[in-house]
């Protein structure tokens, strides 16, 4: 059974997310996802942090805006 969801999604930072690593972070909201999904979703650009690129390293700031692509997670 595939989840997927199908919207793009807009996550604000929370204060106990703050110095999180950008690929930790989205590990931890697309749970069941590859990492190597999460690294390549970072890489060609899909997810933003405040409207601008970023690498898996970067660390995240209370209120910064991460954007989400749709995700497709394999549930078994």
């Amino acid at each position: 059974m595939n989840k997927v969801t199908s919207t793009v999604n807009y996550v604000e930072v929370s204060q106990d997310r703050d110095g999180q690593r950008l690929d930790n972070f989205l590990s931890a909201r697309l749970k069941g996802l590859p990492r190597s999904l999460i690294y390549r979703i970072i890489r060609t650009g899909q997810v933003r942090v405040n409207g601008g690129r970023a690498k898996p390293a970067t660390r995240l700031e209370t209120g910064d805006m991460v954007r989400i692509p749709p995700a497709s997670v394999r549930k078994n």
